[in-house]
């Protein structure tokens, strides 16, 4: 993939989307080989595939909160849980389930898994951590079941990059929108944890 396509408006926001969801990881290219070599050994094997054995120990869960309630800071605290979910330590689609069984749900959960098994396919990795500068709670809404609630979040990934096979940095520095708005879902369940449902971003991201 070109630098020149790096720079294109859709691919800094897909850049981004990877970057905030990355968490505070760091994927080194042994682990991607590795995670490579054995999704080809199953698929190689004839018959049905073995029930995988589910090593992952799942991200810490956001402190549960009043059913249909959700404060600035614990709507800043469920999505700073969510980001620091140790991606690169799972080596298959189960142990990835497990880690984020607490922190993501729905297309949320889906999103990550499609970045998780695209960064393995390119052979990329991802360096460095965002920050979450700040986070709002634009709406809750009590009427669904489960509850939800609608979070703006600014989230700094400066210091965050995507390195190619060869361990180089992938882009223009002169492209990266250091802090980016993000929008998020979050749905209640009934052990009263927030968890999120779904991501995207605003028209303007700037923050």
């Amino acid at each position: 993939m070109s630098g020149d396509v790096l720079t294109t408006p859709d691919a800094r926001k897909r850049r981004a989307l990877w970057i905030s969801l990355a968490a505070a990881t760091v994927i080194v290219v042994g682990v991607l080989i590795a995670l490579v070599t054995t999704s080809g050994d199953r698929s190689s094997t004839p018959g049905a595939e073995p029930t995988p054995t589910v090593t992952a120990t799942p991200a810490p869960a956001a402190p549960p909160t009043v059913t249909g309630e959700l404060a600035d800071d614990e709507a800043l605290a469920t999505i700073e849980t969510a980001l620091a979910a140790p991606i690169s330590t799972v080596g298959t689609s189960a142990d990835l389930a497990a880690l984020l069984k607490d922190v993501a749900v729905d297309s949320y959960a889906a999103e990550l898994e499609a970045q998780w098994q695209e960064l393995i396919a390119q052979g990329w990795s991802i360096a460095g951590s965002p920050t979450l500068v700040s986070s709002d709670v634009t709406a809750v809404s009590t009427d669904t079941d489960p509850a939800t609630a609608e979070v703006t979040a600014c989230i700094d990934s400066s210091a965050v990059s995507i390195l190619d096979a060869a361990g180089a940095p992938i882009g223009d520095d002169s492209a990266k929108m250091p802090r980016a708005l993000h929008l998020f879902t979050l749905v209640q369940g009934a052990d009263d944890i927030w968890r999120i449902a779904n991501h995207s971003f605003p028209n303007d991201p700037t923050c």
